[in-house]
């Protein structure tokens, strides 16, 4: 049971390393999508950020809760270019840009896919681990 830990350990980690490759890339052409408080690219290095922490949180701590907040970032993430692809998302009354993006690239492709395969391996890391023993 151990190996399978680590294997889902080591793909969370490449699937959450490569979102955030791809999201820092990313980030310069779409500072033009602007909000008055931060711009799209803002939000694609704050993604790329997150993703690198949560990585470090999941090996680090080696706790469900870790694996927890892996799975939200990437689920969130996921469901950001999900969302955005079929309607507007207004978030401009907070102070972010309009996000829509209706096409499908390959770089928003692959992003997606990371994300899914992050999904997938946190919750196969939340169901492995050990639950604490019962108090007596």
């Amino acid at each position: 049971m151990r190996y399978v830990r680590w294997i889902a350990t080591g793909l969370l980690a490449v699937a959450l390393l490569v979102n955030a490759v791809i999201h820092l890339r990313l980030a310069a052409p779409f500072d033009a999508v602007a909000g008055t408080l931060a711009s799209q690219g803002d939000l694609f290095r704050i993604q790329a950020v997150s993703n690198i922490v949560a990585i470090a949180v999941v090996v680090i701590a080696r706790r469900r809760w870790a694996d927890a907040l892996a799975l939200v970032i990437a689920a969130g993430g996921a469901a950001l270019i999900v969302v955005t692809a079929l309607v507007p998302l207004d978030l401009t009354a907070i102070g972010l840009p309009l996000l829509f993006e209706p096409a499908y690239y390959p770089d928003k492709t692959y992003a997606l896919v990371a994300q899914l395969v992050a999904v997938a391996a946190a919750t196969a890391l939340i169901l492995l681990r050990r639950r604490p023993a019962e108090a007596s």
